[in-house]
């Protein structure tokens, strides 16, 4: 599964869009998470641990994260807690770890609409992506509907397609990103369009792929001297006044919808 990068695509074309507003608090449920016109076909509230849930930890052997981020992926760094799924990037002991999870064992499907009820902690260089990945690893595809630092206010959405990974992007400033928002993405036959509260602000026009595709959601803490080093970072690689040593972001729900 792909990595934070957070970095702009060389094919962007970003949208003109507006600040979001603060929305609801944390521990909404299926019945919250209703869209008329669409229907709910999966719902993951996070009520159980990932193991019950079917859920799977990124991280078996502790794996370099790569893409410009520092230390190892760890499974200890996914998990649930009070009806929230927390993804964390932390330091400990001298080394960075970063989480990640996906639903590649439980559900994934052929285009439709995907919403992920989120909020992000304040920390300085550390960076995420919310992507859908396809279930048979054929890459290409994939589709990252949110992705960039945890900080913002940039929020990128990337279509990945073709061997030779041509890409087309659109970007958001969302200057609350400590509040909670869901982020969303409708995949259609010739279309994308990400949403931010049920609001579109960015789409792609090209024919799309049909290929089943499973969410996945993955942190690093970007290596000031590595190959994003351009981009946001973490201040000398350490936690420090703007990175805490950890960092969690909070899931409330993932939903999956079809027209109707």
């Amino acid at each position: 599964t792909a990595a934070p990068s957070g970095e702009p695509s060389a094919s962007a074309s970003p949208s003109d869009a507006g600040t979001a507003t603060p929305s609801q608090p944390s521990g909404q449920g299926r019945s919250d998470a209703q869209i008329n016109g669409w229907s709910i076909d999966y719902f993951e509230g996070f009520d159980s641990s990932l193991e019950d849930l079917g859920w799977e930890h990124y991280g078996w052997g502790d794996p370099s994260v790569g893409h410009g981020a520092m230390g190892v992926m760890s499974r200890k760094n996914s998990f649930t807690q009070n009806g929230e799924l927390i993804v964390r990037t932390q330091y400990q002991d001298g080394q960075w770890s970063a989480g990640g999870t996906s639903s590649e064992n439980v559900f994934a499907a052929s285009r439709g609409r995907w919403e992920v009820r989120a909020k992000f902690p304040r920390a300085k260089g550390i960076g995420y992506v919310f992507l859908l990945w396809p279930q048979d690893q054929g890459w290409p595809p994939e589709i990252d509907f949110a992705e960039g630092r945890v900080n913002g206010p940039r929020v990128e959405g990337t279509y990945h397609w073709d061997p030779d990974n041509k890409q087309a992007q659109q970007v958001l400033d969302n200057d609350d990103m400590g509040g909670w928002h869901t982020y969303g993405v409708i995949v259609e036959d010739n279309l994308i369009t990400f949403t931010l509260d049920g609001q579109e602000w960015g789409r792609i026009e090209r024919s799309i792929t049909d290929k089943r595709m499973f969410f996945g959601v993955q942190t690093g803490a970007m290596d000031p001297n590595g190959d994003a080093k351009q981009y946001e970072t973490v201040d000398g690689g350490v936690p420090g006044p703007l990175t805490p040593a950890v960092s969690d972001i909070q899931i409330d729900y993932v939903a999956h919808y079809t027209r109707g």
